[in-house]
């Protein structure tokens, strides 16, 4: 371990800024055991929800943008929530923290406007062993019907809401992770703020269609000639997360994590030199490798 790396955030000590970002690369056990072995200083689960809220996806849920000599520039994805029951993350979470004492282990939960529900998961998983909660209040195409992620995270009121309901029934820090998808990210940040988030992370994926299959003219990801709008991430997007962190360094005295575009050292530091003090890290790693 390189001690020149380590950073506290939130009171949590971090052997290094790095954390696994919640997304497919922490969607079972497996693969964030296999990342904190190769050095990672934590990981963000895959968006825990109530079992009556788990959707299966779709097989085919991504899309890509390549630049003019071929790399990958984005990504959408239309992907939903875990598929797995919260009875898995309990434990997994459990398990991970045994194995793993010195990794952070953050639970990432979502819900719809149930006040029962989001307590529920908080205190479930506060009891697993997590080391802090990050709320989704910023997928921006998951149950959008429902009143879910960025459905719920574009209200000032709502977010600063279920912060406060958060916050009421558990000790360890809670993180919100925000939308660059609404009008002025500045006013939501400083409503959580004053509800007692301990912290932000930011940003989440950027609704996009990422292109039109112009022979059959199927918008892309195509399922069976249906699509949505869905999440973009990938470099293309740094721009946005740097633009988001440096607002909310501005507008809130709250630690932040730094998401979106990060492939390498300089990226970090870029996030360091806007405000944020850890990042979160998913497109690169799905490109990559966890080995990154």
């Amino acid at each position: 371990m390189n001690s020149k790396l380590q950073v506290e955030f939130c009171g949590i000590k971090l052997e290094n800024p790095c954390l696994l970002a919640s997304a497919p690369p922490t969607q079972n056990r497996e693969g964030i055991a296999k990342a904190l072995r190769l050095g990672w200083a934590g990981a963000v689960t895959k968006t825990c929800a109530p079992d009556d809220l788990i959707t299966a996806d779709t097989a085919n849920r991504f899309a890509v943008l390549r630049g003019n000599d071929g790399s990958v520039i984005g990504l959408e994805n239309i992907e939903g929530l875990t598929r797995q029951p919260l009875s898995y993350w309990e434990n997994t979470v459990c398990d991970l923290k045994q194995e793993f004492p010195g990794k952070a282990i953050i639970a990432s939960i979502m819900a719809d406007t149930r006040r029962e529900v989001w307590q529920d998961l908080a205190r479930r998983m506060e009891a697993s062993g997590a080391d802090a909660l990050e709320l989704n209040l910023s997928c921006p195409h998951f149950r959008i019907e429902n009143n879910m992620g960025a459905a719920l995270g574009k209200s000032e009121d709502t977010s600063a809401t279920i912060t406060a309901w958060v916050k009421a029934v558990v000790k360890i820090p809670v993180i919100v992770k925000l939308t660059p998808n609404v009008s002025n990210i500045q006013t939501v940040a400083v409503a959580v703020q004053n509800a007692g988030a301990d912290a932000l992370a930011a940003i989440n994926t950027v609704q996009c269609l990422t292109g039109i299959d112009i022979e059959t003219f199927e918008p892309l990801p195509s399922v069976k000639g249906y699509s949505a709008f869905g999440g973009y991430s990938g470099s293309a997007v740094k721009p946005i997360g740097l633009r988001c962190v440096a607002q909310l360094a501005q507008a809130t005295n709250l630690p932040l994590q730094g998401i979106g575009g990060i492939a390498d050292w300089q990226d970090v530091v870029e996030y360091f030199a806007v405000g944020a003090s850890a990042v979160q890290i998913c497109t690169a790693v799905m490109l990559h490798g966890y080995g990154i």
